[in-house]
């Protein structure tokens, strides 16, 4: 009974019922709602993906605002975390999705081994994580659209190498006994992770379009992966503490060039000529 009674004290004096317009209760509940709608706003794996694009995107245009197209570009891209407008192709968009996250992204649905663009139409040309859900008989096809339709500068990231790819289909296994395998991760074992087959034909494309500058480099490693993979069975992403743990170590995992990474970047500068 006693103890009842300090704890209703204790809540009068912090305003927790908020009956007061004021007081500590009231600056609590208002973090704790700034938290949760953060906490539900996370996009953290596709901020993660298109953050070494967006990095490059910053540097090279310097604050001007260069036309950009997203290849494979769902519902949120590049332009949910550039903020800017962007034209974003798939084979579908979730039309109440879009409205959800108000991304300034005009969507096009089309295939990327026949964009509906002339040549040179856009100063960047993005695709991240597209190639290997792609089949393989089209992957040289919509290589050769992307370096087709820029200007100035592609950007193509995908998972990469053996090691992915045995990371995949463990991961997909393991997510079969817990009755969870994504769809995605499905097409990445079944279609198989690009390796050097892609990395040779890249370099190919890029050739044959006289570009000036070509260089790719290791992004996401493998290491940060796999823990957060293994965190995920324990705080899920609808966990209210999902942002709290996981934020820092994205952010962490988004910095250096693994050795042994997930994903290849590749960055392409062509004349504008």
């Amino acid at each position: 009974m006693k103890r009842r009674h300090t704890v209703t004290i204790a809540r009068r004096l912090l305003d927790w019922e908020g009956t007061g317009c004021g007081g500590p209760g009231s600056y609590l509940r208002w973090i704790a709602r700034r938290y949760l709608a953060w906490n539900r706003s996370l996009l953290l794996d596709p901020w993660l993906r298109y953050s070494a694009a967006i990095r490059i995107i910053h540097t090279i245009f310097k604050g001007s605002q260069p036309s950009i197209l997203d290849v494979g570009s769902g519902n949120a891209g590049a332009a949910y975390f550039l903020r800017s407008q962007v034209v974003g192709i798939d084979c579908q968009f979730s039309g109440e999705e879009l409205s959800r996250l108000r991304a300034p992204l005009h969507p096009v649905k089309a295939s990327a081994a026949s964009l509906p663009f002339r040549d040179k139409s856009f100063d960047v040309v993005v695709s991240m994580d597209l190639l290997e859900h792609l089949p393989t008989s089209i992957r040289s096809s919509a290589i050769g659209e992307i370096i087709r339709v820029t200007r100035c500068l592609v950007i193509l990231g995908f998972p990469f190498g053996p090691r992915t790819q045995k990371f995949d289909e463990l991961a997909l296994k393991v997510e079969s006994r817990r009755g969870i395998p994504p769809d995605w991760r499905e097409e990445h074992v079944s279609r198989g992770i690009p390796g050097d087959e892609i990395h040779r034909e890249i370099l190919d494309r890029a050739s044959r379009r006289n570009a000036t500058e070509i260089s790719w480099f290791p992004h996401e490693g493998l290491t940060g992966l796999r823990l957060r993979w293994k965190l995920q069975f324990l705080v899920p992403r609808s966990s209210r503490v999902y942002g709290l743990i996981n934020y820092p170590l994205y952010r962490i995992h988004s910095r250096g060039r693994p050795r042994v990474a997930y994903r290849r970047v590749y960055v392409i500068r062509v004349a504008n000529s």
